[in-house]
């Protein structure tokens, strides 16, 4: 009952007492005593309708299962995905942070290297400027040397002019002395001077080698170092002393002295190649400075001074090929030129001047054999030709050309190696036949040897390679009996040295 009134409730209808019956409601229905009906107060009697709400299918059911599962995958797959892209930004940060960091030492480096850049360039331009300094006040020394020669054989040419002019009124004068009670002046002294051929301003030239009181010894090798050190020997003591360093190590060099306050030493092997580099060494004050560079590297080659205005540079290797070619240096502009060319490439040669005209090249190296030949260099023509053949093959010989009591010249060749073993031997030259002949014999094998004359009577032989070790002592020669006999030793081992008198 509701407000007094009975309500009755029948499968499909709803309705009150007697009232009419609502029809069935089609589909199926749930109802309940909250949903099915509602009366409101005034409103007797009247029935509202229930509420129809559909049944869920199974279907529908695993839908939604599916649902859920495909939303739970996207979360792991959105929750991978974020860490990755965690993963990735931590990655770029720290890829950031690396290319940042190679940036500023980029920079850093770039810096360094402008920096040494323009040091470089300062030292350069200091360097070049001592450089020209040094190059003008040797001009200006040779300048001051060249006036004092020429003031010297001025000064020469009078006193010959005076010595010739006789003296007409001496006698008149004594005379008039004597008659005036004084007593009569003695005759003048008349300094003798030496004849010569020389003409005023033209420094003469032998090509004869002239002793002196030292020898100065350069470079060298003792089989673990090319030697920039030097060695002098005071002849009047027989020992050696320290002298100049030079700026590179050389071994294979050529030294040749180019007046009394310049030695040149050019090319040589410096451990590492062969050099187109030359030094100037005053033996005066022993200053060493750079020189003139050659147009080619020149290890093992032979130097010459021609005459007053030239110095040849022969032969030698580039490291690459043993050479034929030649080189010749200006002694007023000190420039390098091009020089005539041998007939054979000669490695490790020896030349000598064997009088005022003629040059002769020895032995040597073409690269596939050591050579017994020589060439002979006209120095009118500038041209070679073939010379004697030597009774030998001398690779790395040394040579000297010898005054004979008799004024005769005779050229002297001194050990060296064959090609299989290195030699004691030696052979003279007699310049006027051209022809050579056996001569005496060393106490040591020598190859790689220098030699230098000490006086008119001596003659030094320094250093070389036995075959098993490189030495440290020389000999000398007796040109008297042409006799040797043991030499003063080296502060150390040297060969491929070279050594020229001052």
């Amino acid at each position: 009952m509701i407000n007094g009134r009975a309500v009755t409730v029948s499968s499909g209808s709803l309705g009150p007492g007697p009232g009419p019956v609502l029809g069935p409601v089609p589909g199926p229905v749930v109802t309940s005593m909250t949903s099915m009906t509602s009366v409101q107060a005034g409103q007797p009697g009247r029935v509202m309708k229930p509420i129809q709400r559909p049944e869920t299918s199974g279907v529908n059911g695993e839908e939604e299962d599916t649902l859920s599962k495909a939303r739970k995958a996207a979360k792991v797959h959105l929750n991978a995905l974020k860490e990755h892209v965690e993963e990735a930004m931590e990655a770029f940060h720290r890829l950031e942070g690396v290319v940042f960091s190679a940036a500023e030492s980029v920079k850093a480096e770039r810096r360094a290297l402008m920096e040494e850049s323009i040091q470089a360039q300062s030292e350069r331009k200091k360097a070049e400027t001592e450089l020209q300094a040094k190059q003008e006040q040797l001009q200006r020394e040779q300048d001051e040397l060249r006036r004092a020669r020429e003031q010297l054989e001025l000064e020469r040419r009078q006193l010959e002019k005076q010595r010739a002019q006789p003296a007409p009124n001496a006698n008149v004068s004594n005379v008039s002395a004597t008659s005036e009670g004084a007593r009569p002046k003695p005759p003048e002294a008349v300094q003798k001077v030496p004849q010569t051929s020389a003409t005023v301003g033209t420094p003469t030239w032998s090509p004869m080698l002239m002793p002196s009181r030292r020898v100065i010894v350069f470079g060298g090798f003792d089989g673990t170092a090319d030697h920039l050190s030097t060695e002098i020997l005071d002849a009047g003591s027989m020992t050696f002393s320290s002298g100049p360093t030079m700026a590179v190590g050389r071994s294979g060099c050529a030294v040749a002295a180019l007046d009394e306050r310049r030695v040149l030493v050019a090319g040589g092997f410096d451990g590492c190649r062969s050099l187109d580099s030359t030094e100037l060494v005053d033996p005066v004050t022993l200053k060493v400075i750079a020189g003139p560079r050659m147009g080619t590297r020149r290890n093992a080659c032979a130097a010459v001074r021609l005459d007053g205005r030239r110095l040849l540079i022969i032969g030698g290797s580039d490291d690459s090929s043993e050479l034929d070619s030649t080189e010749l240096l200006d002694l007023e502009r000190m420039v390098f030129s091009v020089g005539p060319k041998m007939g054979t490439r000669r490695n490790a040669c020896a030349a000598s001047l064997i009088d005022s005209h003629r040059l002769l090249v020895i032995g040597g190296s073409d690269g596939c054999s050591d050579l017994d030949t020589t060439e002979l260099l006209d120095l009118n023509t500038m041209a070679f030709s073939a010379g004697p053949r030597m009774s030998t093959r001398r690779n790395f010989c040394a040579t000297a050309l010898l005054q004979s009591a008799g004024g005769k010249g005779t050229l002297l060749v001194l050990g060296g190696s064959d090609g299989s073993n290195s030699l004691d031997s030696t052979e003279v030259l007699d310049v006027s036949k051209l022809s050579f002949s056996p001569g005496p014999g060393m106490s040591a094998w020598r190859s790689g040897c220098t030699a230098a004359p000490l006086s008119a009577e001596q003659l030094l032989v320094v250093g070389g390679f036995d075959g098993s070790n490189h030495l440290d002592s020389t000999e000398l020669l007796d040109l008297k009996d042409m006799s040797f006999s043991a030499g003063p030793r080296l502060s150390t081992w040297r060969s491929g040295c070279a050594a020229t008198p001052c």
